[in-house]
């Protein structure tokens, strides 16, 4: 089906760099408060999935498209992937899956096709082209010309509702389910890892990011962040680490390694080496601290979806907020590499961590309100530490 309307147009032209620009439906034609989800394609623009419609950004032209003017069959969108084609694949909240060419528009509901259910929630595309749906129906996947299902009748899968999932390669899958718990899916076999039987700190994976190092990075709802790779999870929380939170929505990696993360409370939270940074409503100008959607674009510049003050594009290297930048100038730590003792030079009573090149929390210590405070690292192996300063300011450390 072709559009019947081209979808709204509009310029908008950057007056200035900025590091936190806001847009929203009462600035922009962005249709909806509440991004959903965010997918950057091969020529940089945008997309961002609202809870009525899609709207597609090249950082100077919106394209809007909705129901009313285009071939969409639902306005609430939950995912956006794109095939070897360049065409948009896009799952919706009841209308199945809609493919995009820029031109056409094609669905596959449970009507006209055989996906198992309308209920789209996730979407992703292996290196062959195949598509892989999460539904609240069980694993659909899609080769083109056939369709093939997985649900708790014909698997050892523990739930049909499922929330993401991720390819590794032809034969390796990552489904992230909704209060079953986070499998692995080799060929057709498939292993759980949930509360009950493997340890995993929680049962519902809404999100997860694979890095250039293969490790899978799971956001979960109520159990902090999750580091898997092979066969073993390592989770980030509260009690091992400086996250600022344990409930995420979304996660996405860069080229770097870094992890940034969508929480429900801290806004977007940011994992750089062992120490985590937040940006949120109380110490940048991100307008919401609750964030649905995480993409980064290949020059490092931050999207991040929020849950009803539309979309922020974040730009680290403009960013520097003005606590951070006065903890910068007042802390110094030496000697580095150290061999045995560490030395603050300032702080102002704040609170000293250090954590081992795994994210492991070895020494936590206040700092001397004036004067210089000894870190003993005499009893640790040698290798890389990091140190954190009121969960902001972080120095790698070298043990000698």
């Amino acid at each position: 089906m072709k559009s019947a309307v081209l979808a709204i147009l509009f310029s908008f032209h950057f007056l200035s760099a900025q590091p936190f620009t806001n847009y929203h439906r009462f600035n922009s034609p962005l249709p909806d408060n509440s991004v959903r989800c965010i997918a950057i394609d091969t020529q940089g623009r945008k997309w961002f999935g609202t809870d009525y419609g899609l709207a597609v950004f090249d950082d100077t032209v919106w394209n809007v498209y909705t129901t009313l003017n285009s071939g969409l069959t639902d306005n609430s969108i939950k995912r956006i992937c794109f095939d070897a084609n360049g065409e948009a694949w896009i799952c919706t909240s009841v209308g199945g899956i809609n493919r995009f060419d820029g031109t056409t528009w094609t669905s596959y509901t449970t009507f006209n096709s055989g996906i198992t259910s309308d209920v789209t929630r996730y979407i992703d595309i292996d290196v062959n082209d195949v598509k892989w749906i999460c539904t609240d129906n069980g694993l659909n996947r899609f080769d083109n010309v056939s369709w093939t299902h997985w649900d708790i009748t014909n698997s050892s899968m523990p739930v049909n509702s499922l929330g993401s999932v991720k390819t590794e390669n032809d034969s390796v899958r990552y489904v992230g389910t909704v209060n079953g718990g986070f499998l692995t899916m080799e060929d057709t076999a498939f292993t759980l890892y949930s509360l009950q039987n493997m340890g995993f700190p929680d049962n519902s994976v809404p999100d997860i990011s694979i890095d250039s190092f293969g490790y899978k990075w799971c956001a979960t709802p109520a159990g902090g962040l999750v580091r898997f790779f092979g066969t073993s999870a390592f989770v980030y929380n509260f009690s091992n680490s400086t996250i600022p939170s344990e409930t995420f929505d979304a996660v996405a990696t860069d080229s770097a390694g870094n992890v940034y993360l969508g929480s429900y409370d801290k806004g977007v939270v940011r994992k750089q080496g062992s120490i985590f940074f937040s940006y949120n409503t109380s110490n940048s100008p991100l307008p919401d601290d609750l964030i649905y959607s995480i993409a980064i674009e290949r020059t490092g510049i931050i999207w991040a979806g929020t849950s009803s003050q539309g979309v922020v594009r974040i730009d680290e290297s403009l960013y520097v907020g003005t606590d951070v930048l006065e903890k910068t100038n007042a802390i110094s730590c030496y000697p580095n590499p150290v061999k045995d003792v560490l030395h603050v030079a300032g702080g102002k009573g704040l609170v000293a961590e250090v954590f081992n090149s795994v994210g492991e929390k070895v020494i936590s210590t206040e700092l001397f309100k004036d004067g210089i405070t000894p870190v003993s690292f005499r009893n640790f192996p040698a290798g890389i530490y990091f140190i954190s300063i009121d969960n902001t300011l972080s120095r790698r450390i070298v043990k000698l």
